[in-house]
C-alpha cells in the first residue's frame, strides 16, 4: 500500500464521499455503473430517454458526446444537476443531469393541472431522482471502489472493479445474481464503515437498536456521529405514549435522529439486501396513565450467519486472507468546520502505521508533527498531541479498521488501498478554538468518555434543530450516566430541556443553550421562572404537565435548583441570574460545558466530592474560564 502526500496550490473540487446515506437500491447502483459502459442496455435506454426528456439541446449534445467517448468521463455536476423546484409547484419533468435519465424517483410526472404525463409509448413515467440522492449513490460507489473521482477536475470514471459489476450477469428486478452478490460482498467487506457496523453487532445475539449502535459505531461522539442515547430516547417515547401524545411521539421519532443514526439505517438496509444484517422489531413495554400494560416497537439489527461469514473474510478469520480496506481521505471525517485538520491527522496516522510497527502515541505524534510537503510541515505548524492520537485511533477502530495496542505501541493489522493526502494551499490544516479547548480538556478526562468532548463543539456550533437536540440530550446523558441522578431529557414546548433528582431529594431543572458567541440569558429567564412555578404549583390546567413524572418524595419547594448549560456566557449574565434567583427563591447557576466536564471528572475521581460539592461548584458565580479552570485543574492532578 502507498499513502502519498500531494500538494495542490489551487482550489480542488469538493465532494462528500462516505456512507451513501439514503441509498436504498443496489440494482440502481448497478444501473448507474452501466451508464459508463458504451452501448450497454442501460446506456441505450438512457440515450432514448434523453431524446424526449431533455429540453436543453446544448446539454443534450454535450451528454451524447460524453456517453460515446471511451472512457466515459463526466463530472459530478454533469451526472446530477437538476432544475430547481419552485415552491407550490410540481417538480420539472425535464431533466438536466445524465443520471436523471435513468434513476427514477418515487412520484409520477404531472403537468400544471396535476394530470399524469405520458412517455412516447403512452405510459405514465416517474420524475427523476433528486440531485442530492443521486450524489449519495455516486459517493457510495466511490467508497466501494466502483467509481473513481478526480480531485482536480471533478471527473467520474468507471474503475476496473466497477466494470466487472456493470457487465456481470444481472436481472431486471431488485434481486441480485450470484455474480453480483459476490462482487457486492467483496466491495462491502472492503468498506471500513460496513465492517465497523457488522463488527459492532458481532457479540450481540439479541441485536442492537440504532442508538445503541451509534454509541460504538464510527467516529462516535464527533459531529456527524453524535447519537442520541438509547435510554433517553426510549424513556421519552414511553412518556409520549403514556400520555397518548401521538404528536410528541412522532416528533421524537422524526427529530431525535442524528446523522449517525441515518448512516446506521442506510447501512442496515444495504447490508440487509446482501442478507448480512437482519432487521426486526423489539417490543418496549410501558404503562399508560391508567396503569394498563401497553407497548410499542422499535427496530433492532442483528448479524446473520452470512453476515458473520462475511465479517470473517473482512477480519481474516479461519485462514481467510484479510480484505484490503478501501480508504479515501474524504471519508475520515464527515462534518464540521475542522474536517481538513481531522482528516489529515487521521490519514497521517494511517500513513505512519502502514510504514512502521509498534509506534507509541508519543512517537506517532512526533512523526506526524514532522511530516513535510514542499519542505513545509503538513499540519501548517499545528501540533498534534499523544492524547489526541489515542482518541483518533479509537475512532479509526470504530469505522472498521483494526489498530491494536500493546506496551510496545500500536499496530495496523489491515492492509489498506492506496490513497492520497491532499494538502491544499487554500485550505491548510489548522485547529480552531473548539479543538484547542478539547485538547486542553482531553488529558484531564480520565474517567469521562471522550465522546462527550463533542459537547464543546455542539455548544458553539449548533445551528440546526437536530444539532440543538443532540446538545440537549448529550448533556442529559452525561448527567444521568455519570453523576448518580435519576431524571430525563424532556425538550419540546413548555418544558425544560431536562430534569434530574437524587435520593436526597435534590431536584434540578436544566436549560441548555447553544450559541456561537455565548449566551446572554436575555429573554429567557421568564421561561425558567415559569418552569419553576409549574413544578411547585402542579397546576393540572397547564398544557404540559411534565412535572407529573417526578417522584412524590422530592421537595420541590425547598430543594429545587436550576442550571443553564452553554459554551460560554456573555452580556449582563450575573445580573440576570441574580434577578432569577431572587424572583424564584431558588438556587441556580451558569455552567459552561468545560466546567460541566471537569466537575463530572472530579465527581468520578474523588470519593469525597459529593453532590454537595458538585452543587457548590455549579451554583457559584465563578463562570469565566479563569475563575474556575485552574482550581479544578489543580484538584484533578
Amino acid at each position: 500500500m502507498t499513502i502519498t502526500i500531494n500538494y495542490y496550490p489551487k482550489k480542488t473540487k469538493r465532494f462528500s464521499i462516505g456512507l451513501g446515506q439514503d441509498v436504498g437500491s443496489l440494482r440502481s447502483m448497478v444501473n448507474m455503473l452501466q451508464v459508463f459502459v458504451i452501448n450497454s442496455p442501460i446506456q441505450k435506454k438512457l440515450i432514448k430517454r434523453l431524446s424526449w426528456r431533455m429540453s436543453d439541446q446544448t446539454l443534450h449534445k454535450k451528454y451524447l458526446k460524453i456517453l460515446s467517448s471511451s472512457p466515459v468521463r463526466a463530472t459530478v455536476k454533469d451526472l446530477s444537476i437538476e432544475y430547481k423546484k419552485l415552491k407550490h409547484t410540481n417538480a420539472s419533468p425535464n431533466i438536466r443531469g445524465i443520471l436523471q435519465g435513468i434513476m427514477d424517483g418515487q412520484k409520477y410526472a404531472r403537468d400544471r393541472n396535476n394530470n399524469l404525463l405520458l412517455d412516447p409509448e403512452g405510459k405514465p413515467y416517474k420524475l427523476s431522482m433528486r440531485s442530492w440522492a443521486i450524489r449519495n449513490f455516486i459517493s457510495l460507489a466511490i467508497s466501494l471502489g466502483f467509481l473513481n473521482w478526480n480531485r482536480v477536475n471533478g471527473d467520474i470514471t468507471l474503475t476496473a472493479f466497477g466494470y466487472q459489476l456493470a457487465t456481470a450477469k444481472h436481472f431486471s428486478t431488485e434481486e441480485l445474481t450470484n455474480d453480483e452478490t459476490k462482487l457486492f460482498t467483496r466491495a462491502f467487506i472492503s468498506l471500513p464503515y460496513a465492517v465497523g457496523f457488522m463488527r459492532t453487532l458481532k457479540n450481540t445475539p439479541n441485536g442492537l437498536n440504532k442508538f445503541e449502535l451509534g454509541e460504538k459505531f464510527g467516529f462516535a461522539g464527533e459531529e456527524g456521529f453524535v447519537s442520541f442515547g438509547s435510554k433517553i430516547f426510549i424513556d421519552a417515547l414511553k412518556e409520549a405514549y403514556r400520555k397518548n401524545d401521538e404528536k410528541l411521539a412522532k416528533t421524537i421519532n422524526s427529530n431525535w435522529e442524528s446523522t449517525s443514526d441515518k448512516y446506521i439505517r442506510s447501512l442496515a438496509s444495504l447490508l440487509g439486501k446482501l442478507n448480512f444484517v437482519h432487521t426486526s422489531k423489539q417490543k418496549i413495554k410501558y404503562k399508560d396513565e391508567e396503569q394498563k400494560d401497553r407497548s410499542f416497537k422499535i427496530s433492532i439489527y442483528s448479524l446473520t450467519g452470512l453476515g458473520r461469514q462475511a465479517l470473517g473474510y473482512a477480519l481474516g478469520l479461519s485462514s481467510h486472507p484479510r480484505s484490503k480496506k478501501n480508504i479515501i481521505w474524504d471519508m475520515l471525517a464527515t462534518k464540521g468546520s475542522q474536517q481538513t485538520y481531522i482528516r489529515t491527522v487521521r490519514a497521517l496516522i494511517l500513513k505512519e502505521l502502514s510504514e512502521s510497527r509498534y509506534l507509541t502515541a508519543e512517537l506517532l505524534a512526533t512523526r506526524i508533527n514532522n511530516n513535510r510537503i514542499n519542505s513545509k510541515r503538513v499540519l501548517n505548524g499545528e501540533l498534534v498531541t499523544a492524547d489526541e492520537i489515542i482518541d483518533h485511533i479509537t475512532g479509526l477502530n470504530g469505522i472498521g479498521l483494526e489498530i491494536t495496542s500493546s506496551h510496545r505501541g500500536f499496530i495496523l493489522k489491515d492492509k489498506i488501498s492506496d490513497f492520497e493526502i491532499p494538502v491544499l494551499a487554500t485550505d491548510l490544516p489548522h485547529k480552531d478554538n473548539v479543538i484547542k479547548q478539547q485538547d486542553e480538556l482531553r488529558p484531564m478526562l480520565k474517567h469521562v468518555n471522550h465522546k462527550y468532548l463533542q459537547l464543546v463543539e455542539l455548544a458553539f456550533e449548533s445551528s440546526r434543530n437536530s444539532e440543538y437536540s443532540q446538545f440537549e440530550t448529550l448533556t442529559m446523558e452525561l448527567v444521568l450516566k455519570y453523576l448518580d441522578f435519576s431524571g430525563k431529557s424532556l425538550g419540546g414546548a413548555n418544558k425544560p430541556d431536562g430534569i434530574a433528582w437524587d435520593p436526597l431529594g435534590n431536584f434540578l431543572i436544566f436549560d441548555t443553550k447553544a450559541y456561537k458567541h455565548g449566551y446572554t440569558l436575555s429573554n429567557n429567564t421568564d421561561r425558567v421562572a415559569r418552569y419553576i412555578n409549574d413544578v411547585r404549583d402542579k397546576d393540572i390546567q397547564r398544557i404540559s404537565r411534565w412535572w407529573q413524572s417526578i417522584p412524590t418524595y422530592i421537595d420541590v419547594k425547598n430543594k429545587l435548583q436550576f442550571v443553564y448549560i452553554s459554551g460560554s456566557f456573555t452580556g449582563h449574565y450575573l445580573r440576570l441570574l441574580n434577578d432569577l434567583r431572587s424572583r424564584t427563591r431558588a438556587k441556580g447557576g451558569l455552567v459552561t460545558v468545560e466546567k460541566l466536564l471537569l466537575t463530572t471528572e472530579r465527581y468520578l475521581a474523588e470519593a469525597d466530592y459529593t453532590h454537595k460539592e458538585l452543587f457548590d461548584d455549579w451554583m457559584d458565580d465563578n463562570i469565566e474560564h479563569e475563575e474556575y479552570f485552574y482550581s479544578l485543574q489543580d484538584a484533578l492532578k
